[in-house]
């Protein structure tokens, strides 16, 4: 299997010693090539600090206090639930620690959550990670009927969710690891204290960063093809284009499904591109 991470020094602001745990970004150096939606690998080139998990660390450093929104009406216009950038960086980190200490890069999360902070903090730390994110998004808390045939069918080397006090997951333990991971606690450690912890990993811009999975019901589901960092970011620049030129909430969304995008998950990762507070 090809590597998915390098030597963290190669890769400028995506490295330990560029950005630290709680240091300032510099928005500096290339990123690689990948083709979109696991369609083969394909030329571009961007600024490393442009991909998704860069991004966050350059807003959380610079505006920690900006909140990342949508320009559209409700609460379902931003994934990140007023979130502010260090709150949803830390949240981040706290997760990518623990990811690290129990998989190698590259590793295949699936993330239970209904939408909201939690969902968007698990997400990014996949990404600061180095590991492909599975979402598999609730309709609501406790809407978990179909988490045991998604395990089955995705084979994910971990699973994260919330609390599961209430709602045990129907997930075999013995064969999928599962960690309880929200605002306050990961795995049992406060989210403050891990977050510390957090080292680097130098992530290769065309490393695997998120599945999208279909849900067929009774039918079993379909897993599609990993997009790369790189591809999400190419994707939230158009989308980011769409909203700068005006188009409404549906067509955005219309064009992050056409390139392969989750509903869940561009409204998670757009709002920190179109960030002008």
């Amino acid at each position: 299997m090809r590597p998915l991470t390098a030597p963290a020094s190669a890769f400028g602001p995506w490295a330990a010693d560029a950005v630290s745990g709680d240091g300032e970004d510099r928005p500096e150096g290339r990123s690689g090539r990948s083709g979109r939606g696991g369609g083969g690998p394909r030329a571009r080139s961007g600024d490393m600090v442009r991909l998704p998990g860069p991004m966050l660390r350059y807003r959380a450093a610079r505006r920690p206090q900006g909140v990342p929104v949508l320009p559209y009406d409700g609460d379902a216009a931003t994934g990140t639930a007023g979130c502010n950038f260090a709150e949803l960086d830390r949240r981040a980190r706290a997760i990518a620690s623990r990811l690290g200490s129990r998989l190698q890069p590259g590793s295949r999360v699936m993330l239970v959550y209904p939408q909201g902070p939690d969902l968007a903090g698990a997400f990014f730390g996949c990404l600061y990670a180095g590991m492909a994110a599975v979402p598999l998004v609730l309709s609501s808390p406790g809407a978990t009927e179909g988490v045991s045939r998604a395990v089955r069918r995705c084979r994910p080397d971990l699973v994260l969710t919330g609390s599961d006090r209430w709602t045990p997951l129907a997930v075999d333990r013995s064969r999928t690891e599962v960690v309880e991971a929200d605002g306050i606690r990961v795995d049992g450690e406060p989210v403050w204290r891990l977050a510390q912890q957090w080292k680097p990993v130098g992530v290769l811009p065309a490393a695997a960063a998120y599945h999208r999975y279909h849900d067929d019901g009774a039918a079993g589901g379909r897993l599609e093809a990993a997009m790369a960092h790189c591809d999400l970011s190419d994707v939230m620049g158009e989308l980011a284009q769409a909203v700068r030129l005006g188009t409404d909430e549906e067509n955005v969304g219309w064009i992050a499904a056409v390139h392969g995008v989750e509903d869940a998950v561009w409204r998670i990762l757009l709002p920190i591109r179109t960030f002008t507070g």
